[in-house]
């Protein structure tokens, strides 16, 4: 039995709305989303982590979908949400796929290929990623407003920036994230939970086009997109 998870309990403050729920071509980014999870063959259930408040609204925008098991309420923070997944479908299976709500341009391809090399590998978690375009440098203080002093320019050979969907054998992500929660550890994804644990994660090739809405603008580049995914 293979899950999903879709964490999409983000309350959208900096964005001014919640994210998940804003429409674009007469339905919800949340249903974009949730659509190559419906329909793919490797996708056993989902169950779809929302801000508890808006439970009523997500179960109107999710009633088409077969697959979805369960709505559940999120936490406060992103690793809490998906623990909160993980909780909810503990003992009901071995892999589980977890991939943020708001990155609506998920396919069907995208969780075949991720399936396929984690069964080549062998290994706790894979995850989706592409190569940096630009130059990468660290920074050091912060000066006014949002600029910043340049340390360093990093090798970008050497970088990736990582997406999801990420797949991770069950009981070791569960295993990861209570470890987190007692020692009050926050990743900034699933997969750097299983690096500080010292388990073992593959990335594979992502896709540029599976942008994660953070801004405004981020729907506009989600329109171009999609136009051109559709024809």
């Amino acid at each position: 039995m293979r899950y999903a998870i879709i964490p999409a309990a983000g309350r959208g403050k900096r964005f001014g709305g919640k994210k998940q729920f804003i429409e674009v071509s007469g339905k919800a980014i949340i249903e974009f989303t949730l659509k190559p999870f419906e329909e793919s063959p490797f996708i056993d259930k989902i169950v779809v982590v929302a801000p508890e408040e808006s439970i009523p609204e997500m179960e109107l925008r999710v009633k088409d979908f077969s697959k979805v098991e369960a709505i559940i309420p999120g936490g406060c923070e992103r690793q809490e949400s998906v623990f909160n997944g993980l909780k909810y479908i503990d003992g009901r299976c071995s892999e589980v796929v977890i991939h943020d709500g708001v990155r609506p341009l998920v396919t069907k391809r995208m969780i075949d290929e991720l399936v396929s090399a984690y069964q080549e590998y062998g290994v706790e978690g894979v995850i989706t990623a592409v190569k940096p375009k630009d130059t990468v440098k660290a920074v050091g203080a912060s000066l006014e407003g949002s600029d910043f002093l340049v340390k360093e320019t990093l090798n970008r050979e050497k970088l990736i920036l990582v997406q999801t969907p990420q797949l991770f054998n069950f009981e070791v992500l569960m295993e990861c994230h209570r470890k987190a929660a007692e020692e009050g550890f926050w990743g900034t994804d699933d997969a750097s939970l299983l690096e500080r644990y010292g388990y073992t994660v593959v990335a594979i090739k992502g896709d540029y086009r599976n942008i994660k809405i953070t801004t405004p603008e981020d729907i506009d580049i989600f329109r171009v997109f999609l136009n051109q995914m559709e024809r």
